[in-house]
């Protein structure tokens, strides 16, 4: 095995390796900022909210483990310019390469997203490469999933690009100082409330502890706002690490501006492209997880461990990623190396190792890896 030196040269960084020893390892998480859709519960989970450079910042997702994760012995402290702690020896993920690319795992807490999808994998496409995303519910959400019975899939697509060129229209007159940001989100409001594109989606309340698959693709879904649902979708997401200017395909951006009155890009033509019409896909069943396996697909597989004392584990075809959903624990390899893994937080276990898992408490952990 290796660890990774940087080395910082005028223009760019060079990584250099070292002899590094196979153990786990604490994941640094990367935090999102998102002032319009995100909150304080993930720091609340970490234990985060009395960082000083977390203060009143709405964190709308951490991602937990990607192909750039950088993983480290400790964590010492808070003031990282990726929001998480200081580095200390630190090295990314990338040098424990797999056969298979490693997945995706976000944290989130989202409301007002996009209605996106991404392509299934039997379609092939020389931009657009399919995404499969599965989600795991903290808490009650709401969302849109599939297209409703019996649409006109064609006035669909007519009424999003009607929006989609009214925001651009709005946008303009932002730009060209006629109107203020706040007044063309009225405007904005008022035309959506008009068109009304949720009578064409399914509309669902997701209870806590609930799955949606969406790893099949070719799919309509977002995370939608509800007054009863004032935090949002707290959702634990695992997927394939594809990132969206490749994978998501949007239609609708629920009338949102950014700062500056600008308007996300949509792929309005591409969305209905790639949609699946097929009525028997578009209605969700939602799966309440009664076992040990949250979900278990061809990309990634999530499984949930509750333990009251000690575990015995062993990562002997797959790294193990753990994110500790209660409790905290204390991690040994075979090799006595250890480290203490507190709620929120996550840790990479390379494959071939041995470990035992051990609390004072109960104590649950989502495991994720690959099958």
């Amino acid at each position: 095995m290796f660890s990774a030196l940087w080395v910082k040269t005028k223009d760019s960084c060079i990584i250099t390796f070292m002899a590094l020893q196979k153990k786990p390892y604490l994941i640094i998480p990367f935090l999102v900022e998102q002032p319009t859709w995100g909150g304080e519960y993930i720091c609340g989970m970490k234990g985060w909210l009395q960082k000083e450079n977390l203060i009143g910042k709405k964190i709308g997702q951490s991602y937990e483990l990607y192909g750039k994760s950088l993983l480290a012995a400790e964590i010492t402290s808070s003031n990282d310019s990726r929001f998480g702690p200081d580095i200390k020896n630190a090295f990314p993920i990338s040098i424990f390469a797999e056969e298979r690319p490693f997945p995706l795992i976000k944290f989130t807490q989202a409301k007002g997203n996009s209605f996106q999808l991404h392509r299934k994998p039997e379609v092939n496409d020389a931009h657009w490469e399919p995404k499969a995303e599965s989600w795991y519910f903290f808490e009650e959400g709401n969302i849109t999933f599939g297209l409703k019975k019996g649409i006109e899939i064609n006035k669909y697509k007519e009424i999003c690009i009607l929006i989609n060129n009214e925001m651009n229209k709005l946008s303009r007159l932002i730009a060209n100082k006629q109107i203020s940001l706040g007044y063309a989100e009225q405007q904005a409001k008022k035309y959506i409330q008009e068109k009304n594109p949720w009578k064409f989606v399914n509309e669902y309340t997701v209870k806590k502890g609930c799955v949606v698959d969406l790893s099949g693709g070719g799919l309509h879904h977002s995370w939608e706002e509800n007054a009863s649902n004032p935090l949002g979708n707290i959702v634990y997401e695992v997927q394939q690490d594809v990132m969206d200017p490749v994978s998501t395909l949007r239609s609708f951006d629920q009338g949102k501006f950014k700062a500056d009155g600008t308007v996300r890009d949509l792929q309005i033509e591409d969305y209905f492209k790639f949609i699946d019409t097929d009525e028997k896909r578009n209605t969700l069943t939602i799966v309440k997880n009664e076992n040990d396996y949250i979900f278990d697909t061809t990309y990634y597989s999530l499984k949930s461990l509750s333990i009251s004392e000690n575990k015995e584990m062993e990562s002997a075809t797959s790294f193990h990623h753990i994110f500790v959903k209660e409790g905290e624990v204390r991690i040994v390899d075979q090799n006595t190396n250890e480290i203490f893994v507190g709620r929120g937080h996550s840790c990479f276990i390379p494959k071939g190792l041995k470990y035992n898992i051990s609390t004072k408490t109960q104590s649950i952990m989502l495991l994720t890896f690959l099958r």
